[in-house]
């Protein structure tokens, strides 16, 4: 996990989504995010989460890196509170289809879909087939630790984040801060 090198060129997918569409969608997102300086489901840990996810996804063609950087950025941003908090993950994915309306999210409507399914149901406990929504939900539970939860490794979709290195990566991130959104 660690740092997360930014990429070469346009920030793009298999659709050519490009970095200033990102940009904006970041900009946008975070102005009206709700407890963005919370300490345990803020900014912080949206950042964390999205570097997390970018770091299980190196060097796997399969999964989407836009909707993992997305879902980094969007899972918590309609949380009420810091506890328990059942419908954040159907707020955050309503959020999301406010900001594709906006055109601030370029995605088509099977990427919007993936997407949507991935912020409603990422604190079910459930695990996932898809690589992407694995990867997405892989990447949020590797910060629990921050809650004093040690993560169920039954509950991990991906191989990438099994062992005690991908926690240890997310701990160090977490210790060291995690890269700016526009890093």
């Amino acid at each position: 996990v660690g740092r997360v090198t930014p990429d070469r060129g346009a920030a793009c997918d298999g659709d050519r989504v490009e970095t200033g569409a990102l940009t904006s969608l970041v900009d946008r997102a975070l102005a009206r995010a709700w407890r963005r300086d919370s300490t345990i489901h803020g900014d912080d840990h949206w950042r964390c989460v999205a570097a997390t996810g970018l770091a299980l996804a190196a060097g796997a063609a399969q999964i989407d890196r836009t909707l993992v950087f997305c879902f980094g950025l969007l899972h918590d941003t309609r949380r009420l509170t810091d506890g328990l908090d059942v419908e954040h993950g159907s707020r955050a994915a309503s959020y999301a289809r406010e900001l594709r309306d906006e055109s601030l999210l370029p995605l088509d409507e099977m990427r919007f879909a993936l997407l949507a399914e991935a912020l409603e149901h990422h604190s079910n406990g459930l695990v996932s087939a898809d690589a992407t929504t694995g990867t997405c939900w892989d990447a949020d539970r590797l910060h629990l630790p921050r809650v004093s939860i040690r993560p169920r490794p039954d509950l991990f979709s991906t191989r990438a984040a099994h062992g005690e290195e991908p926690l240890a990566a997310a701990a160090r991130l977490r210790a060291g801060g995690p890269p700016a959104w526009d890093a």
